[in-house]
């Protein structure tokens, strides 16, 4: 697929090698989540030993948490500084945010604010990951392929 000649172009080889990879790679986070998703049901064990396929399995399996992780939108979150930001304080907040005389503190308690509501989304949004762990345990049993001694 490479061309030998294209590649050893000074100012044309790299770009040679994208356009001709790029087609062949999952872009973008909804599709690199299904495309872990369908891969947990491709781990079937085989012939492999099965303490190496427990390995695979457990990559796979935190492969997909973790591309879970990255379906997460934050960017409805307002930006530290905005109106819409400080609206979003509960009147307990609000009174300590008052009661800061300096901006750099005022600044701090915002970013504090943000990483705990960011913090807290992350967490709510790895409780809602499709797969218990009780399915996940039937998903490596129904894989592993155990013969009856087994």
């Amino acid at each position: 697929m490479l061309d030998n000649a294209l590649l050893r172009a000074p100012d044309r080889g790299l770009a040679h090698v994208k356009d001709t990879l790029r087609p062949y790679f999952v872009k973008g986070v909804n599709h690199v989540f299904l495309w872990r998703f369908l891969q947990m049901f491709r781990t079937y064990r085989g012939q492999s030993e099965f303490v190496h396929w427990i390995g695979r399995f457990e990559i796979a399996q935190k492969r997909l948490l973790a591309s879970w992780s990255d379906l997460l939108d934050l960017s409805d979150l307002p930006a530290i500084g905005s109106q819409a930001f400080i609206a979003a304080f509960s009147d307990e907040q609000r009174l300590h945010y008052q009661q800061l005389t300096a901006d750099e503190d005022r600044l701090n308690y915002q970013t504090t604010l943000r990483e705990q509501a960011i913090t807290n989304r992350k967490a709510q949004h790895q409780n809602e990951f499709p797969l218990s762990d009780n399915l996940m345990s039937l998903i490596f049993l129904v894989q592993s392929d155990l013969n009856e001694q087994q």
